[in-house]
């Protein structure tokens, strides 16, 4: 096959990037290798058809070979460096797109061109017009305070270029301030990203703050800048979890000043509110802030900070509804899986939309309609197989349907022995879940020893899905 890393490369590009990148390479400034174009318009052949039919054969070094030389001898040194030029086109490609992303980078790369006493009504022109843009944007994250810092330090070097004396170091004195606020705010913000890894990583991250670093960022004369302060707050929350206030400032602290910060940081932002809500605070037993993850989930779907490129992330639209359905916001859940079902990925919708709509209902205890949404529901996806079979179980228990229910426990632990694409210990959860359904349907009525004794069986079992609805049956059972 063709370089896979080239290949893997190219791959990523929607059919508008791979036109624009055609472009870019057609361009005499940056290529003048007609061979890489040639190759580059095979494999864009290729990558235009749907995944299912390319063929091995198409994508094969000899056959692209063919394509490009006709009976010329194959040559598999020549071959690869073709295609080891077409990734270093590519990577160069993807960086111009990256510098053009955002756009200050090019008029403060052009400020150090224009850095000529012949150039200075351009000079101070782009100073100027640089300045505006910046106040357009309003941002006023770390990224901006580095731009602010290059601007004022070119501004100092022009000074000097034009041989101007000099009453004061304003502009240095600026330069030097918005460096500090760019490093600070970055210091925070990959400090508050290890603080958050060590909820999934069993050893600490090595980053370091040099000592009393928060007093005196709180002390200090850039605390309330957004990108400094937001991260400052954020690393308190993580630092100090227990001490809840510092969660809702640095929640309202983000709501008052949403607009600046781009969106990616955004994301990333929201993600550790997210984090401490779930980890610091729910899965502590702190069951209240449901809410309040609820709440942040709302705020990142209206702000539009669950999508990528378009498209709601499938883990998100699971969480929101999850969530949703605890804190029994069932009219609120429905129409979120009516209204963004359409925005996943096209192979996820129709499942996700019965699946979840089976969950609402079950929720509302309108068990008729679970049964019949489960219908709609293919099982060919495992995570929709084994949440399909455990939502209709309970559904058979709370309908007191008990000849369907024995039926589909049996055909259930048939399912999951015969299944190998099931992880044995996922396997074992279930296995119990069963066993256990099995003996509180067979418990006699008013038996309150008996039911305390299975729910004394059921706490002591670590290895088992649906524990807490199990215990919550028992409970009922014992009155």
């Amino acid at each position: 096959m063709i370089s896979r890393k080239l290949y893997t490369l190219l791959e990523q590009f929607t059919k508008y990037e791979l036109t624009n990148f055609r472009k870019f390479l057609i361009s005499p400034f940056f290529n003048e290798n007609q061979e890489l174009i040639a190759l580059f318009d095979l494999l864009d052949h290729i990558l235009r058809k749907d995944a299912d039919k390319r063929t091995e054969q198409e994508c094969s070094k000899q056959y692209i070979w063919q394509q490009l030389f006709g009976q010329r001898p194959y040559n598999d040194a020549y071959m690869r460096r073709l295609s080891s030029d077409l990734v270093r086109m590519t990577q160069q490609y993807m960086a111009y797109k990256c510098f053009k992303k955002h756009p200050l980078n090019e008029p403060t790369s052009l400020l150090e061109a224009y850095n000529y006493p012949a150039l200075n009504k351009h000079f101070v022109g782009l100073v100027r017009q640089t300045r505006l843009t910046q106040e357009k944007l309003g941002l006023r994250n770390a990224e901006t305070h580095y731009n602010k810092h290059l601007i004022e330090y070119y501004c100092h070097l022009h000074l000097d270029q034009l041989g101007l004396k000099r009453k004061d170091f304003e502009n240095l004195e600026k330069s030097d301030y918005h460096l500090d606020c760019f490093y600070i705010s970055k210091k925070l913000k990959t400090y508050c990203e290890a603080l958050d890894y060590q909820n999934f990583f069993s050893h600490a991250t090595n980053i370091q703050l040099f000592p009393q670093f928060l007093s005196y960022v709180e002390q200090g004369p850039y605390f309330d800048e957004p990108s400094v302060k937001v991260y400052y707050l954020v690393a308190r929350m993580l630092q100090e979890p227990q001490k809840e206030s510092w969660f809702q400032q640095a929640k309202d602290y983000l709501e008052r000043h949403f607009n600046s910060f781009p969106l990616v940081e955004l994301q990333s932002l929201y993600t550790h509110l997210k984090n401490y809500c779930i980890d610091k605070r729910i899965n502590n037993g702190h069951s209240e802030y449901f809410a309040e993850l609820f709440s942040i989930y709302k705020t990142s779907l209206e702000r539009e900070l669950l999508f990528e490129k378009g498209l709601l992330a499938p883990n998100h639209y699971k969480n929101i509804i999850t969530v949703g359905l605890h804190i029994k916001e069932f009219d609120w859940v429905e129409n979120f899986i009516q209204q963004y079902t359409p925005q996943l990925p096209t192979e996820n919708q129709e499942n996700a939309l019965n699946y979840n709509l089976a969950k609402v209902y079950f929720h509302q205890e309108e068990y008729e309609k679970v049964i019949e949404q489960l219908r709609e529901v293919e099982y060919k996806n495992l995570v929709y197989a084994l949440g399909g079979k455990l939502m209709l179980l309970k559904t058979y228990y709370e309908l007191e349907e008990q000849s369907a229910l024995d039926s589909l426990i049996d055909s259930f632990r048939i399912y999951l022995r015969r299944n190998r694409q099931i992880a044995r210990d996922v396997k074992q959860q279930y296995m119990n879940m069963l066993r256990f359904t099995k003996k509180l349907v067979s418990l006699p009525p008013y038996n309150r020893a008996a039911a305390a004794k299975l729910e004394t069986q059921i706490q002591h079992c670590k290895a088992m899905t649906a524990k807490q609805w199990l215990l919550e049956k028992v409970g009922e059972m014992k009155g």
